[in-house]
């Protein structure tokens, strides 16, 4: 645990605790010797039956909206102007406004870059991430840049991080590689219909 985290418990005791004394028929022993539990400080709402109804007018679909596990979190795909879509024969939240024109340092256009797997960059230059909504290895990917993934808060938000995730890693790399390849491949395809 954090010392910041410790000093703000110290003060509460100072404050509330020990200024009033402590009934030992109120201390539950089973507990004294258990590790402390890291505690998320992020308070998060239940998705309601409101938010559910304007994400479904969004056309998210009823497997994403059921993953989304809080107000908070929906708010964040909301804010995102995410749209869902079938990639790879599941559900995912997809950007609209990524440049395919956007180059990199050695010259790959973003639609280049998705071709190839890797994922496109944002307007900073930054690579966007795939976050899986629910965090289960079949979760819906949402795409997101860094500042809505990690930024402001949004981890604590998006993640559990009082629990170990269950996404492998490898998998994930696969996943995500797959996933800019079919994305590369649905925008030339719409592309395409776009000149006929």
């Amino acid at each position: 645990m954090s010392d910041i985290i410790i000093r703000e418990i110290a003060k509460e005791f100072a404050k509330e605790g020990l200024s009033k004394g402590i009934d030992i028929r109120d201390i539950d022993i089973t507990k004294l010797d258990k590790p402390i539990a890291l505690e998320s400080t992020t308070l998060r709402h239940e998705l309601t039956a409101e938010t559910k109804d304007i994400m479904s007018d969004h056309d998210y679909s009823d497997d994403v909206i059921e993953r989304i596990g809080s107000e908070e979190e929906a708010q964040i795909y909301l804010d995102a102007e995410l749209e869902c879509t079938e990639i790879n024969g599941k559900d995912a939240l997809i950007r609209t406004d990524i440049d395919l024109e956007q180059t990199d340092d050695f010259g790959q256009t973003n639609l280049e870059r998705m071709e190839k797997g890797l994922a496109p960059l944002d307007a900073d230059g930054k690579p966007y991430e795939l976050h899986h909504i629910g965090q289960n290895t079949d979760s819906p990917l949402a795409e997101l840049t860094r500042s809505e993934h990690m930024g402001g808060g949004n981890n604590k938000i998006l993640h559990d991080v009082t629990k170990e995730s269950e996404i492998d890693r490898n998998d994930f790399n696969k996943e995500r590689a797959e996933h800019w390849k079919a994305r590369a491949e649905e925008i030339k395809l719409q592309q395409n219909e776009g000149m006929q």
